[in-house]
This record gives C-alpha cells, structure tokens and sequence, in this order.
C-alpha cells in the first residue's frame, strides 16, 4: 500500500507570514530543487530539497552529485521518518466505525460504483469488501495512482536507501498519525468533495500531474507553486492546513537538526516555493539559502 507516502503531496502556501525584506522576492528567478542552507551558528554542509512524492521515471532527478552530497551528511530528515515503518500505520486508513458510503449521497455513490467498475473492474459487491472500512482520501489517491503504477520512482525511497548503505541516522518532521490526521479533520463534506473530484476530473488530473512534473523536471518550484494554487482542487482551498501551518511547524524542527550537524532536508518541493514555503521562512529566520546547480 505505498499510496500511503503520496498522500501529502507537493502543494502552494498562503499568508501566515507576510514578505519583509530578509525574505527574496516572489517569484523567484532561480530554478532549483536543492538548496545549500548557511549561517554564523550553524556547521556547513546542510542542504534542502524539494521532492515529487509521485513522479514518473522520465522525470526522475537524481544525478550522482545529489547522491554524493546526502552521502556526507550526518542526518537524513524527510517529512515521515523512514518508509520501511508505515506499513505499521496501515490501521491509520481504516475507519474505526460507520463506512465509506456513509460520506456520499445515493447519487454520488452510484457514481463510484460506476467509477470503480470501468476504471478497476470491480461490481458493487467486490468495491464495497475492499472500500467499505476505508478512508475516503485513500479512494481519492488511488484514482491517480492506478494510472502511473510500474511508472514511477521513488526520492525517499532512494533516499532512504542510501541513509541505510552509510550508517546516516534518519529523521522525520512529521509522523504518519500527523500525516493522516489532515485528512480526518476534514468534514465528511469536504472528504466527499475530494473523492467525487477525483473520480469525475480523472483525465483533468492526471494533465495536472503532467504538468506538475514538466515544471519539477525544470526545476521551478515557484511555477509548481503557482501552479498548484490555482489547479489544486480541494487542496488549494484548504492549503492553510495542508501547506502553510506544515510549513511553519516544520521551522524550529529545522532548525534543531541543523544547528546541531550537517543535515539532508527532503520535503515535496511544493513546501519549498511560494511566499511561505520553508525557504523563505528560513531566509526570514536568518539562513542563507543559496541554490545549487544539479
């Protein structure tokens, strides 16, 4: 069950923090996914990078350099600490009472059904086994997940094999219960929203998700972010929690795991554009963040 590290993915950022002059401008003219990050009271050799959480093979970045540079850090700290654990969490996905059905109307249950039996060959009896004691977002990953199966990388996967390989502790920012709690303080209405946007706007996502890619590939996570704020769908309307409140909890922990040794940051690259993404809000702290060329 590998949607579980999609969940989050790559998204926009609000107006928690306003611009001031220790922040630079958005957008930004630099293109770039990694980010050396600097200052007078931390050790050098600390970096941060935007990755795709979905993304297909052809769009994969990962030269040797970037292999390199995570090879010396001492830390390895991505958003979840560490896939080989979520399998764990599992349980996380499964609604403790009532059913899946419960958050749709006669009508909008008759379109997943329909849904469900063209896109995964599956009658009514077989969806509701498999679907009924999940959570609505996991029906909503699934629908663009089906689409790129056997087509895609992993970066945390990659990454995390490489922590393992030399002995580099690995860290998270979030844990999966935090993760999916996003998703659960949704209303039933906004959960049901999300579910019929993906299953009716299939086609329409998987362009976005073309081009959400085109834009990583190039490295420009203010477009990304531009993007997603205006094509993000039920996410873009809640982006203060799925983005911005994220972002902002993420600062002091970033800053812990710096000050003390060399650290790899590895987040979606949508956490790092936009007004109040991370790099801004570190620049606002005092860090120097300087953008290398991969």
């Amino acid at each position: 069950m590998r949607f579980l590290i999609f969940i989050i993915l790559f998204f926009l950022s609000s107006s928690l923090f306003s611009q001031d002059s220790t922040a630079r401008s958005f957008p930004m003219k630099e293109k770039a996914l990694l980010w050396e990050i600097s200052g007078s009271n931390i050790p050098k050799g600390s970096y941060l990078f935007g990755t795709m959480h979905l993304i297909e093979k052809e769009y994969f970045l990962f030269p040797k350099k970037l292999e390199k540079i995570v090879a010396k850090t001492k830390v390895l700290t991505m958003e979840l600490p560490g896939l080989s654990n979520q399998m764990e969490a599992m349980s996380l996905v499964i609604l403790k009472e009532g059913s899946f059905f419960d958050y749709f109307n006669e009508e909008q249950t008759d379109s997943i059904l329909s849904w469900a039996q063209e896109k995964m060959h599956l009658d009514e009896n077989q969806f509701r086994m498999t679907f009924s004691k999940m959570k609505p977002f996991a029906v909503a990953q699934l629908t663009t997940q089906m689409h790129f199966i056997g087509k895609t990388e992993s970066y945390e996967m990659t990454f995390e094999k490489i922590a393992k390989e030399k002995e580099i502790e690995i860290k998270g920012l979030e844990t999966i219960q935090e993760q999916i709690a996003v998703f659960d303080n949704m209303s039933n209405e906004q959960q049901a929203i999300m579910v019929m946007e993906s299953i009716s706007n299939e086609d329409s996502t998987i362009a976005t998700m073309k081009n959400m890619q085109r834009m990583y590939n190039d490295q420009q996570i203010d477009s990304l972010y531009s993007f997603i704020v205006k094509e993000g769908g039920t996410i873009s309307k809640e982006q203060n929690t799925f983005i911005d409140e994220r972002n902002k909890n993420w600062i002091p922990k970033i800053e812990e795991m710096i000050k003390a040794q060399k650290t790899f940051i590895a987040v979606g690259a949508g956490h790092l554009g936009g007004p109040n993404g991370v790099i801004r809000l570190l620049e606002r702290k005092g860090y120097a963040l300087t953008p290398v060329k991969l």
